[in-house]
């Protein structure tokens, strides 16, 4: 769990994040030492981590997901996203449902049984942040309009086929124009 650096974005934004009891004493203790801060919450977090529990969430997740993976590439394929050969997805129990690293990282939360039900919906998410990370970059869009852009992909794509009950985010600007362009790579 590397939310160090983000971490006062997510309180300052309201930004519904999972966090160990312990993160928030920890990260008031230290938060002008980032190599103290690490040290205090790996002590914390060893103490409760649970190999099993990791590796038995995982196995789910992957199981999911490589049941609808071909069909969601396949959708997606178009030469004027940046699609990888390979990315990795990282699980934790803590942190924001996901997030994206570029160019190849997704990090997702599985903390319980609701965040593994939606991980399909969360990985796909991620990485159309990561497919269209280069052209939101070039043309300047900022957080709510890229997440509008995102959550426009699984409603006016074949993408609903997978996600029929994809609900758009709030937070999102929803501009169909703007999706347009992106999608076509104007």
């Amino acid at each position: 769990m590397n939310i160090y650096d983000e971490y006062q974005w997510f309180i300052d934004n309201n930004f519904p994040i999972v966090l160990p009891k312990f993160y928030t004493e920890i990260y008031q203790k230290n938060k002008n030492n980032k190599k103290l801060f690490a040290k205090a919450l790996n002590r914390e977090l060893n103490k409760i981590y649970n190999k099993n529990n990791y590796k038995l969430k995982s196995e789910k997740v992957k199981y999911n997901w490589q049941k609808i993976e071909e069909e969601f590439f396949n959708i997606l394929s178009n030469p004027t996203f940046n699609i990888k050969n390979k990315y990795i997805c990282y699980i934790s129990l803590y942190g924001p449902e996901g997030q994206f690293k570029y160019p190849n990282t997704v990090n997702l939360r599985v903390k319980n049984i609701r965040d593994i039900k939606n991980a399909n919906e969360i990985i796909a998410h991620e990485l159309i942040h990561l497919f269209i990370y280069n052209k939101v970059k070039k043309i300047k869009l900022d957080y709510k309009q890229t997440e509008g852009i995102v959550d426009l992909f699984f409603t006016e794509t074949k993408l609903k086929t997978i996600f029929p009950q994809y609900k758009l985010q709030s937070i999102g600007i929803h501009n169909k124009k703007l999706f347009q362009k992106i999608k076509s790579g104007r």
